[in-house]
């Protein structure tokens, strides 16, 4: 990370001028409406959290008119779902999350779920009709959000081929399900998702290996690669979040172009703010995905607990919008 993606905001009156962490834009551009500009909640942290209202209205200040969700838990005893509070606040409810997000101007878009499995639970038999409980329990309250996507942003425990396909099995029939509840099902990935894996083995072969097979074998696939190539395309699509691949020692347009049809969604990430570190090639990424026909993506920023997320959310649009990005 350079110095200038750590420097703090500072404000400059003479020239208006605002630098976040890097990033410089004239404050006086005005926010852009009915655009593609999205964020992902999560990077906003306790600042979404502890006064969502209020978060929501300055997310929409900036620029920004979708949301992908997250922190969303559903509360059994409740019988409805909830956003938690940090610190100890009172949880806001689904249905008065929904009715802030209208009231900013926000169209919720998108939600990132997974479900609760103990740590370490492999995908199979054993727990298929608990995973798809999960979702079956959370489709009503993200009807009622009006979502057009859930994406599951969690990697379940995979050691080898056999796990790899036994996770895209599943994912098949959960995308059916909501697919039938007119809800698309997508997948989101990190890095470990280009790690390798081969038939029968007690771990996974790690993506800066070269996984040579042996002579009659077939090359060994990436977990990502099994995922898309094992599902169906009307069942689940694929968001790439580019920074993880990249840090996955993967090129996103490559993905992005080879699988065209399926990778429908983007996280936009940098190491903080959007643009301030200069190692993320955003115009061609925007420019071949664009290219392929859709146009849904999300802001992700992450050091979540800095207390300084709104202010680099407001400089990363800033970015997004000048360099021409939001479409």
């Amino acid at each position: 990370m350079t110095l200038g993606a750590l420097a703090a905001t500072q404000v400059s009156a003479a020239n208006g001028v605002k630098s976040v962490d890097g990033v410089t834009a004239a404050t006086a551009q005005a926010p852009k409406t009915g655009t593609n500009l999205g964020f992902q909640a999560y990077s906003l942290g306790n600042e979404l959290l502890n006064n969502p209202a209020e978060a929501l209205k300055k997310m929409k200040s900036y620029g920004y008119d979708q949301c992908e969700l997250a922190f969303y838990g559903f509360d059994d005893k409740a019988g409805h779902g909830q956003f938690a509070s940090w610190g100890g606040g009172k949880p806001t409810s689904a249905a008065d999350f929904k009715k802030m997000a209208d009231d900013a101007g926000i169209k919720i878009v998108s939600s990132h779920m997974t479900p609760n499995l103990e740590r370490g639970a492999k995908y199979d038999k054993s727990t298929e009709t608990k995973i798809l409980d999960f979702w079956k329990k959370i489709i009503p309250d993200h009807k009622m959000f009006g979502v057009e996507y859930i994406v599951q942003p969690s990697l379940p425990s995979i050691n080898n081929l056999e796990d790899a396909q036994a996770v895209a099995d599943i994912f098949n029939k959960v995308g059916a399900l909501l697919k039938e509840n007119g809800i698309k099902f997508g997948y989101h990935n990190h890095s470990n998702e280009f790690n390798k894996v081969v038939a029968g083995a007690k771990e996974v072969t790690p993506y800066y290996q070269r996984g040579f097979a042996r002579p009659g074998e077939p090359a060994p696939k990436t977990i990502e690669e099994v995922f898309i190539e094992g599902t169906e395309a009307q069942n689940v699509l694929f968001e790439l979040d580019c920074y993880w691949t990249v840090m996955g020692q993967q090129d996103p347009i490559t993905w992005i172009n080879k699988y065209a049809d399926r990778i429908q969604l983007l996280h936009i990430k940098d190491f903080v703010v959007i643009g301030a570190s200069g190692a993320m090639n955003f115009e061609n990424i925007f420019r071949n995905f664009y290219a392929n026909g859709h146009r849904n993506w999300f802001v992700e920023i992450e050091d979540i607990n800095s207390g300084k997320q709104l202010d680099r959310a407001w400089a990363s649009a800033q970015w997004l919008k000048e360099k021409g990005f939001v479409k």
